[in-house]
This record gives structure tokens, sequence and C-alpha cells, in this order.
């Protein structure tokens, strides 16, 4: 009996940044499951939101492995040049590390960017600064059209982040706080499930 249900509930690709099981990306009007027609789709984006004086030109990535909800590694495409990334303006709870427990949802925000971004393309966008005290390359990312393909922006708005500006890398802090707002007021996420956020 368990086997026949497993097929009837989404799966966290399956859902939206807002839990809903609508995944149509932004102005694209289709759901995109192929994984070249996703490449394709992609590597044919141009309106690539990014830091005012960006530090550096976007890079074609593919995620290899995830780190926790805002932290990941990547493989640049044109040079192969690998890269641990830590996403600009926003901070998921942490996992466990260095025998600490997880904080609350930080499990949640990890499974869904790792169920969103592993394996898949995604450009990286870059702001004034281009790397954090531990080495790490700083980027927004950016996997599709409008709000829902700026991951950075669907963490917050989904409930998994929380905002955290650290100037000079700003631009787009008011969007993050506005779509932590938004998150927050309807107890989305980390804020209806954790006491004290």
């Amino acid at each position: 009996m368990l086997l026949l249900l497993v097929g009837c509930f989404p799966s966290a690709t399956d859902l939206g940044p807002d839990g809903s099981t609508d995944t149509t990306p932004a102005d694209s009007g289709t759901v995109v499951t192929d994984p070249e027609a996703d490449d394709a789709r992609v590597r044919a984006l141009t309106d690539l939101p990014e830091g005012d004086a960006p530090c550096r030109e976007p890079v074609l990535v593919r995620v290899s492995f995830t780190v926790d909800g805002d932290t990941f590694y990547a493989r640049a495409e044109e040079d192969d040049e690998q890269l641990n990334v830590r996403m600009i303006g926003v901070d998921t709870p942490e996992v466990s590390h260095e025998g600490e427990p997880a904080e609350c949802f930080a499990n949640e925000a990890w499974t869904f960017s790792a169920e969103a971004l592993e394996e898949r393309l995604a450009w990286l966008t870059f702001d004034a600064e281009c790397t954090d005290a531990y080495d790490r390359s700083l980027a927004y990312v950016i996997r599709g059209e409008g709000a829902s393909g700026f991951h950075n922006r669907v963490l917050a708005r989904g409930g998994y982040a929380d905002e955290l500006t650290i100037a000079p890398n700003d631009t787009w802090a008011d969007a993050i706080a506005d779509d932590v707002r938004e998150a927050r007021s309807e107890g989305k996420g980390l804020w209806g499930a954790c006491d004290g956020r």
C-alpha cells in the first residue's frame, strides 16, 4: 500500500518556491523536465540580475554538491573552475556540523536547494565583492527569468532563509528583504515551523 501512495505525493522537486505544485518557470509558459532542454533553457538566459558594479562577468556553472541551503560547490562550464559558492543576501539555518545539532528548518532548506540545484546548470552573477573571508565565491544564483528563477529570492520567498545584507554586496537587499517579510507574514517555512524566529 505504501508503494502505491508514494507516487501520489509531489516531491520537493515538483514543488514551486511557495510549496505549491506549480513549477512553471516564470515567463516560460511550460514546465521543463528534460535535462537537455533544461540546460538549453538556462544557457539561453540573457536577463541576468547582478550587482550594480559586479566584480566579474556572469559564470555558467553546473552545481555538483550542496553543503547547506545557501552554500554549494559548482564547476564552471567554460574553464572547469571549481567554485565554493555562498549565496548573497540570504542566510539559511545551519545544518548539523562539528557536533552541533541542526537549527530548525536547516534540513528542509538544504533539501530544497539540493533538489533545485544539484546536477543542474545555473548562472552565477556577482555584486561588488567576489569572495568572502572563507574564500567562497559570493553570488546570485539564476536558473530562470524573473523572481521565480532567482534562487536567492526563491529561498527568501519560500521561508527557507532570512535576509543577510553585507555591504557592499547589497544591490538586491531591498527585494530580498521584501521576500522575507512576505514569507514571514504568511508563516511560510521556518517562519511557521520555528519558535523564536
